[in-house]
Formats: C-alpha cells, structure tokens, sequence
C-alpha cells in the first residue's frame, strides 16, 4: 500500500509539473518564439498591473488670448513664456491582452511667469496657469522587440480642468496717500479634454521600464468663472498642448 501511495504521489507531481511546464511555455512562447534566456525579461504579458510615473515639457499650441486675459496681451515676452510648462503624469494600465489594455491617466501641468512695467513696479503681474486633467484610457502596443523595445499608443477622454491665477501690482489712493496692493483674479473652468500618446518603453528587467513618449492634449473654454461672476468670452480659450515626457514604468 505505502508502494502505491509514492507511486501515485510520484505520477502527481510529474504530471503537474509538466502541466506547469507546459503552461508557461504556451504562454512564453507567442508566435511559437522560445523564452529569453534572462527569467527577468520572459513573459512580458505576465505582468497584467502598469504603473507609469513620469515627467516632461509642455509646450502650448495657442498663442492667442481672450480680452479677459489681461497680463498676456500687455506682455507678449510674458505671453511667450506662459506657453511653456513643466508636465506631471501618472498612467495605469491593465493589460487584458497581450497588445491592449485599458487604465486611467491623471495629468496636471503648471506654467508660471512674471514680468516688471518698466522701472516702476505698479504694473508688474504675474500668472500662474494650471491643467489638471484625468480620464480612462485605451492603448495597444506591440510585442518585445529585441527582448527589450515594446511601442505603444494610446487614446483618452476625460476631465479637463482649466485654472490661471493672475496678479497684479497696482497702485491705490487711501487715507494716508497713495499706496500699493496686489491685485488678484483666479480664472476657472471645466471642459471636455481628449489626447493620444505615441511611445516606446525599453524593459530594464521583468518589473522596471524607462518610457518616453510625445502626447497631444486638446480642449478649450468658452466661459471662465471667478469668484463673483461668471465672463462670456469672445474668443475660445484653446487649451490644447504637445507634451514631451520620460517616465519610470513598475510590472506587477
């Protein structure tokens, strides 16, 4: 009796590892290509949870502005550099197939500047501009190349938050003469947003990427709140910008 228990725990476990063996390899080897030879970098699509932190430049498309914004269309050195930004992005993806997936994407993006009004300073302003966007997200990409380079595009809709802070320093009349205050408005408003990101992500091992990618974020505002009031703008405020980031990517 004890023969046939080790008999049978024998045949158990050479089925079941062979099971395993075979399991892994049907799902190492796509399109009937054997595992690299490094463990860490075998079985890309194993790891299902992607979680990308990066960091880049923005670049704004619109280089025209509403009446509304004051401080652009006095300065147009300040107007030019406003159009510039640092870009803050977290992505998530799961992915549900070997070349898709499907996550979430929270962006926020600030531009800041200030100028002087010759050698007074009554007329010096500053602006500081914000974008906080997030939304589901849809990307495909390749399979490794070279056991390294995976390429990808990826799709998003979502909320686009618009939010510009301008300042002022300007000069009062009070009781004991003339004086000098800051002068300040916060601009604010929701829309619609939408982008697309081209990329490549090069695999450090089986649980660490670097990435980089260029993106394409869209939207505009056709009314801006503030604290007391609601402006109808005569022109659109264009949102839209291009985006250059690099980012550490975790496989889990």
């Amino acid at each position: 009796m004890k023969k046939f228990l080790v008999a049978l725990a024998t045949v158990v476990c050479a089925v079941t590892l062979n099971a395993q063996q075979d399991n892994q390899t049907q799902t190492c080897n796509k399109k009937d290509k054997t595992c690299c030879k490094e463990e860490e970098l075998c079985c890309k699509d194993q790891t299902l949870h992607h979680f990308t932190m990066s960091l880049g430049y923005g670049f704004s498309l619109s280089n025209e502005h509403d009446a509304t914004f004051v401080n652009y269309n006095a300065s147009e050195s300040h107007n030019s550099s406003m159009r510039h930004s640092i870009d803050y992005r977290f992505d998530y993806d799961f992915n549900f197939h070997k070349n898709m997936s499907f996550g979430a994407v929270f962006n926020m993006c600030n531009a800041f500047d200030s100028y002087y009004a010759g050698d007074k300073t009554v007329g010096s302003s500053s602006d500081d501009r914000w974008l906080f966007y997030v939304g589901p997200s849809f990307a495909a990409h390749t399979d490794l190349i070279k056991e390294h380079w995976t390429f990808f595009a990826k799709a998003t809709a979502g909320f686009l938050n618009f939010r510009n802070a301008q300042r002022e320093l300007i000069s009062t009349m009070g009781p004991t003469g003339e004086t000098e205050q800051i002068k300040s408005t916060t601009f604010k408003r929701y829309t619609l947003g939408y982008g697309i990101n081209l990329g490549a992500s090069y695999s450090l091992n089986r649980y660490l990427s670097v990435d980089g990618f260029i993106g394409y974020t869209g939207g505009n505002v056709s009314k801006l709140k503030t604290a007391d009031a609601t402006i109808d703008l005569d022109d659109n405020e264009n949102l839209s910008r291009l985006s250059l980031n690099v980012g550490i990517k975790i496989k889990l």
